[in-house]
């Protein structure tokens, strides 16, 4: 079974449904690898900048504009993509808790807990 990953409102906190599905296991193990995060967030970046520019708005991000500011490091009122893969950095650094390059369910599950 794979298991879903809700990424954006634990690290760039858009809220789950920006992400379009989250990070997928992939390979069925049962464990989100860093490829497989990595894969999900440029799907992700993909699809939510709409219009290609390398800077995500606040008409992309719709409902969810409002919560720019906690990703938006310097300020413009966008999320370029390096705001975004840091914020993607952050999140696997913390979710990766033994650091062993995978998140397994024991330690999505504590993330998941600390977003909220």
């Amino acid at each position: 079974m794979k298991r879903t990953i809700f990424l954006i409102a634990a690290s760039f906190t858009l809220g789950t449904a920006a992400l379009a599905g989250g990070a997928k296991d992939t390979n069925g193990d049962g464990q989100i690898s860093k490829a497989e995060h990595d894969a999900s967030a440029t799907a992700a970046w993909t699809k939510m900048d709409k219009d290609g520019n390398g800077q995500l708005s606040a008409a992309e991000a719709g409902a969810d504009a409002a919560k720019l500011k906690v990703a938006d490091a310097n300020g413009d009122g966008q999320i370029s993509q390096a705001e975004f893969g840091a914020q993607k950095a952050a999140w696997w650094a913390k979710a990766d808790a033994d650091g062993n390059g995978m998140v397994s369910k024991t330690e999505l599950a504590s993330a998941d807990t600390a977003k909220r």
